[in-house]
């Protein structure tokens, strides 16, 4: 592959995913060894800006690198860096989608509880607008895969965000929820959840990805 096409190909992957590590970039692109990756992504220095957490190395797209690409999607590095890690680590876990897509905006319409005479007086609207952002979507041989990445959220939280997307789902018998925790004790809530709201889907801990 060519310097510039193979550079354009890392920082398209980069815009992406958000932001990305060594490992992920070597995972996407087939860098090989950790020395070839490190000479390669040298190349990357005039468009990109890093930053490192548990000292690795974290490459995000600056303005040169934006243009670059024609993006327009700017990355605050200290928005929840490591939500954007743990989605990156799932996307390669599931081998990597084409159709990937990440803060995926859902919205769809719930019946109100507002009575049928309400609607007439007052010219009530009967449904009520909502919305779930997915921290990440793709489709695949014929179903559609909603991700949810559990990292800081309270499970309060992430309960009121498991009702909506039942009623989300509801009618949509290839939707499929995948849901990925830390810990053992909420990886039980999710799946409990999973069960009383109906929904198609599974949930794993972070520990049952590792590469």
């Amino acid at each position: 592959m060519k310097s510039l096409e193979r550079i354009e190909s890392l920082l398209i992957t980069i815009d992406r995913l958000g932001m990305a590590t060594v490992e992920h970039l070597r995972n996407c692109h087939d860098l090989k060894s950790q020395r070839n990756a490190y000479t390669v992504l040298k190349k990357l220095e005039e468009y990109t800006n890093t930053t490192y957490l548990h000292r690795k190395k974290i490459f995000y797209l600056n303005k040169k690198g934006r243009e670059m690409i024609g993006s327009e999607k700017e990355i605050d590095k200290n928005r929840n860096m490591k939500h954007m890690l743990l989605r990156n680590d799932v996307y390669l876990a599931l081998n990597k989608p084409i159709t990937w897509e990440v803060e995926k905006v859902l919205e769809f319409e719930k019946n109100s509880n507002t009575s049928k005479l309400d609607v007439i007086i007052k010219g009530l609207n009967m449904t009520e607008r909502k919305k779930i952002q997915a921290d990440a979507f793709f489709t695949r041989n014929g179903y559609t895969y909603y991700v949810e990445i559990d990292n800081l959220m309270s499970m309060m939280e992430n309960h009121k965000k498991i009702v909506n997307y039942s009623e989300f789902m509801a009618k949509d018998n290839t939707a499929r929820l995948l849901i990925f925790t830390h810990t053992l004790e909420r990886k039980r809530k999710f799946e409990k959840w999973l069960i009383t709201y109906k929904i198609k889907g599974e949930c794993k801990l972070y520990d049952e990805i590792k590469m």
